[in-house]
């Protein structure tokens, strides 16, 4: 299911304890219209997990240098949480949010 583009009514809210967000975070066209939509889809103490690559973590000369997210867009996706977890792999970064 695209959280972004598909009817979500059908969808029981609050009832989810883990939505996952892994490396398209940067594809998403209306990042605050799916972080909203998938806050009211956590259940309490649920959690989204995003694993997104940061710009600037690999050589300059890595054609696929500026794949990831700026740190400023970072910022924005952490914003609104209640608590941020986050964790470093390499050219990734991990985020644990919880409303």
């Amino acid at each position: 299911m695209d959280v972004t583009t598909n009817d979500l009514r059908g969808l029981p809210e609050p009832a989810y304890a883990v939505v996952t967000c892994r490396l398209v975070h940067r594809c998403i066209h209306d990042r605050a219209a799916f972080l909203d939509r998938v806050r009211r889809l956590l259940a309490p103490g649920g959690s989204l997990w995003v694993v997104t690559e940061i710009a600037g973590r690999r050589a300059a000369t890595d054609p696929l240098q500026n794949l990831g997210i700026p740190l400023a867009e970072a910022e924005l996706l952490t914003a609104g949480w209640s608590a941020v977890h986050t964790a470093d792999l390499d050219v990734l970064r991990c985020y644990a949010l919880h409303p």
